[in-house]
């Protein structure tokens, strides 16, 4: 029971690892269509989308990272998680603005649980539109190896949905470690070191 039970989490970081990095291949092209669009205009509103998308690719490659220690039993997992849970209580709820004030803005600042939350939910329809073109094959011309294939995906769905659900700590502890990872990445930078993921995202 524990074994099955450990391979299904190890199941699930893995999915959270791969939504995070196709998430990030993502925000790393629009990041260079703004960088260009700013480079050859010099837009005020290009700037700003800059800047938040470099934002969430920090955020969203901290959170990679921490998803990797907890695949690999990091021992300074430990004590991210306890720093967590202690400075939680210092981060402020966003507030939620309504439709109107969010379209005068140019791009909305996602609460970093709300990027992971997106990161997740790509996936999940990435692999529901995997398996809707399955169904649709396999109605025409079923197979065995298709049917394995399906039942396959259909496992990860119902996977992505829990991790979705009950696999991500407390959003302020998450904010939390987040922004901890995040600034140890740019300390890391400056010391010349590697940083994690850094073959999905520039630094």
């Amino acid at each position: 029971m524990g074994t099955q039970q450990g391979a299904g989490k190890w199941r699930q970081q893995e999915l959270g690892l791969e939504a995070v990095e196709t998430r990030l291949q993502a925000l790393q092209e629009y990041l260079a269509v703004y960088r260009a669009s700013f480079a050859s205009s010099g837009s005020a509103d290009s700037h700003a989308r800059v800047r938040v998308l470099r934002r969430d690719v920090s955020r969203l490659r901290a959170w990679g990272w921490y998803l990797i220690a907890c695949r690999d039993g990091a021992r300074w997992l430990a004590v991210v998680q306890w720093l967590a849970r202690v400075f939680s209580v210092l981060v402020v709820p966003q507030r939620h603005r309504s439709r109107r004030q969010q379209r005068t803005r140019t791009m909305r600042h996602l609460s970093s649980y709300s990027l992971v939350e997106r990161a997740y939910a790509a996936q999940e329809d990435d692999i529901q539109g995997r398996l809707l073109t399955l169904r649709l094959a396999q109605r025409q011309n079923p197979n065995d190896l298709r049917a394995r294939e399906i039942k396959r995906l259909e496992r990860q769905v119902d996977e992505v949905v829990l991790l979705r659900l009950a696999g991500l700590p407390e959003a302020r502890q998450l904010t939390v470690i987040c922004h901890l990872l995040t600034w140890t990445m740019a300390l890391r930078s400056c010391l010349g070191l590697r940083l994690p993921l850094a073959d999905v995202a520039d630094r």
